[in-house]
């Protein structure tokens, strides 16, 4: 699949948005001011780069359940570091650099060893949020330098620095990445089908590892924009994102198996979740409630999708 599936999900996901954005507007209409939208667009990049990494390795045929984890080792390794007086573009390059290495060790276990991502990447969360616990003996890190808080807290032209700077230049790399290159086939071809392509010389177990390491990275990249917004590093950061990251993923309209699915979907999928999210948050509702609904959402739309498929089958039979 090499552009978003209008056939699909896509106008489902179009649908579900314009019910949102309905529902929202009549509940509370001065939700659409620009703080609350500038103050939306923080909520959800976050989550929204996370789910790009994501999107690379369920297309691919995996999963990554420890993007969470990434999130909250990388952070507080950039806030250590910039607490010891290591200057703060140099502390959010290591941190990267833990990211990737972290993507490196879930990768080489799942092909090396072969063992399933899921039980892989299961260990490795347990494992990176430990060391994320030993290291700040489990105490937010805070106390950066000025300059650190551009990522998270600064504004080009009044929108969100992390949007226009950082979640946008990705969103289009990683579609030309998806669509235009040998690399986007292949973990199409991989997540399609394992044995296919490896006859047709795909190096299926490089291709797996080079989406945990995109995941990875991105994973870090997102904990860096939250500890600047939020100017504390914590160990706990990420808890639940590994979990909503699959859910946007396969909102977005990927298949869970692998070989279905892009980016431009899974940032379709995060609009509709961050709406949701911030407009029940608005109304000081339960986060209960709030985690019910994207359930929710998540099953009406699949299932409004295989309605959709059927239908279209059904006429052209």
């Amino acid at each position: 699949m090499k552009s978003i599936d209008w056939t699909g999900r896509a106008p489902v996901l179009v649908a579900v948005s314009l019910i949102t954005l309905t529902g929202i507007s009549i509940a509370t209409p001065q939700i659409w001011s620009l703080t609350n939208l500038y103050s939306m667009g923080l909520l959800g990049v976050e989550i929204g780069i996370i789910a790009l990494g994501q999107t690379f390795v369920i297309n691919a045929g995996g999963i990554d359940l420890s993007v969470g984890a990434i999130f909250a080792l990388s952070q507080v390794t950039m806030g250590l570091l910039m607490v010891a007086g290591v200057p703060w573009p140099i502390a959010v390059l290591a941190g990267l650099v833990v990211g990737l290495v972290c993507g490196v060790v879930n990768g080489v276990a799942t092909v090396a060893l072969r063992v399933p991502a899921i039980i892989v990447t299961l260990a490795t969360m347990f494992a990176y949020n430990g060391i994320a616990l030993v290291v700040t003996g489990g105490i937010d890190v805070s106390g950066f330098p000025a300059g650190f808080a551009v990522l998270g807290q600064g504004s080009v032209f009044t929108v969100p620095f992390q949007i226009i700077v950082v979640y946008l230049p990705l969103l289009v790399v990683l579609a030309v990445v998806q669509w235009r290159t040998r690399f986007g086939r292949m973990v199409y071809l991989t997540g399609t089908n394992e044995l296919a392509a490896t006859l047709t010389g795909v190096r299926v177990g490089m291709v797996r590892l080079s989406t945990f390491v995109i995941a990875g990275g991105l994973s870090a990249v997102a904990g860096a924009i939250n500890a600047s917004r939020l100017t504390t590093a914590r160990p706990d950061a990420g808890a639940v994102d590994n979990l909503i990251s699959i859910a946007i993923v396969v909102l977005g309209g990927s298949s869970i198996f692998g070989g279905i699915g892009s980016v431009l979907g899974t940032a379709l999928a995060t609009l509709v979740i961050a709406l949701v999210d911030y407009g029940l948050s608005f109304n000081n509702l339960n986060s209960v409630y709030q985690s019910g609904l994207v359930g929710l959402i998540l099953i009406v739309s699949v299932l409004l999708q295989n309605i959709l498929l059927r239908h279209r089958g059904s006429a052209a039979a």
